[in-house]
């Protein structure tokens, strides 16, 4: 037998070893469109531990959404800071965690402002003052803020979230 004879592979082992690279990419394609590599991205708890101390806790909820196989967790906590209007309260929250190393972002007030820290480089704040829209489909947290803030429209809402694109 001649060294050729012995390298040469079997018809058989020959006309399926081209389908192998055929059914690994098929695989990874379908096991990557089953969400089996889905991602949730949710706010680092420290971050909400610093959103959570500008002020008196009045109400909290979480949402989810979902977009191809990334699922984002936002945190909406309203605060009650001591402000006397929204507009203040909302400029008392930046002042605390400005002091707390934030930085703003983006600037659109007296509407919303949007805060960064380079401790958690991918989380952000959204604070704005609270309307009641905001929390339409929360109404425990409508009735607590009837219950107890003397001023609803003294009231900021953050929003706490992970920057996907960030992260």
């Amino acid at each position: 037998m001649s060294i050729s004879e012995r390298v040469r592979l079997p018809r058989r082992q020959i006309r399926h070893a081209h389908l192998l690279p055929t059914v690994l990419l098929a695989a990874c394609l379908l096991i990557s469109g089953c969400g089996f590599f889905h991602t949730t991205l949710r706010v680092d708890q420290a971050v909400l531990d610093e959103a959570r101390s500008i002020g008196r806790i009045v109400g909290e909820s979480i949402s989810e959404g979902s977009y191809k196989n990334t699922t984002d967790v936002i945190n909406a906590l309203v605060i009650d800071t001591g402000g006397k209007s929204g507009p203040e309260s909302v400029n008392k929250a930046m002042d605390i965690l400005g002091k707390r190393g934030w930085k703003t972002s983006f600037n659109n007030l007296p509407i919303s402002a949007t805060l960064e820290s380079p401790k958690w480089e991918a989380n952000e704040l959204i604070v704005r003052p609270f309307s009641a829209m905001y929390m339409e489909n929360e109404p425990e947290i409508l009735e607590a803020i009837n219950r107890t803030a003397a001023k609803p429209d003294a009231l900021v809402i953050v929003w706490a979230w992970m920057d996907g694109s960030r992260a």
